[in-house]
């Protein structure tokens, strides 16, 4: 690869949103290990390396993730997919042809653009802020729901580091990875960027992470992890009153078909 693009802008801080700690029943204790990355054998680049779609294309990655492991049938996002859910997530003009408009995105407006218009043909149910702070936190989401969508700040260390370990350097950008991968090892958790697994520090998640993001996708619905797991009455009534509207209705017939996969999902999660 002969060039790696970043692309997330600065969160906002007070911009309302849902968190994952108000809907935790208490947080689990997570398995001391989970991978949830082993059995995607190619991951989606997305045209990172050109563009600075990075936010889009974890989203991809994390679509990619959750329908191989909860229904067998990997759904690999097309590049135009992702492109669609770029533009309107604050970049309408972008053209990949020129490289206009190409000016990244903040991770929270573009999740609610996702909300508003899913990702090649999918909409999630919901998603909520993680506390990036809390590495309980963060281990009991990618127990429940098998990934983070996690904002970093890299900087030029990285450019040279194999395993991103805390190295001060000069500043080179904030990007957008997907986590689905940790273990009680400090240099093993595994995170999907520019197409690719890379091992990232616990010294880096301190000092380099500043935000992370729960999707919570229709195939998540009916899993005993996510029933025992969340007050879900409560996530529900916050998601009303934040947007105005219900929650996304669990399709008809998705128990039944959701729960022939539950049993070995959940297996190979608590190994």
């Amino acid at each position: 690869m002969t060039e790696r693009k970043l692309g997330r802008r600065p969160p906002i801080p007070d911009r309302p949103r849902l968190r994952l700690g108000s809907y935790l029943r208490a947080i689990p204790a997570a398995p001391s290990s989970a991978d949830h990355l082993a059995r995607v054998p190619s991951w989606i680049l997305g045209g990172n390396d050109r563009y600075s779609d990075c936010g889009p294309v974890s989203v991809a990655n994390d679509r990619l993730l959750v329908s191989t492991y909860l229904t067998g049938k990997p759904q690999v996002v097309s590049e135009a997919a992702i492109f669609d859910l770029y533009r309107r997530s604050g970049n309408p003009g972008f053209d990949p042809a020129t490289g206009s408009d190409d000016g990244g995105v903040v991770l929270q407006v573009m999740l609610e653009a996702l909300l508003e218009g899913g990702i090649d043909g999918v909409k999630p149910v919901a998603f909520a802020s993680v506390d990036h702070t809390s590495l309980d936190e963060m281990r009991a989401a990618v127990a429940i729901f098998g990934s983070l969508l996690v904002g970093v700040n890299l900087d030029v260390a990285q450019q040279r580091q194999k395993l991103w370990d805390y190295l001060p350097s000069a500043e080179w950008g904030g990007h957008a990875v997907m986590c689905g991968r940790y273990s009680e090892s400090p240099d093993r958790t595994g995170v999907v960027t520019w197409g690719a697994v890379t091992d990232v520090t616990d010294a880096f998640i301190a000092h380099q992470l500043d935000e992370a993001w729960v999707v919570i996708w229709p195939e998540h619905l009916g899993t005993r992890a996510f029933e025992e797991g969340l007050t879900l009455a409560a996530l529900k009534a916050d998601f009303l009153a934040l947007t105005g509207r219900p929650m996304l209705p669990q399709p008809p017939g998705y128990v039944a078909r959701a729960l022939g996969c539950l049993q070995g999902f959940l297996r190979r999660l608590h190994r």
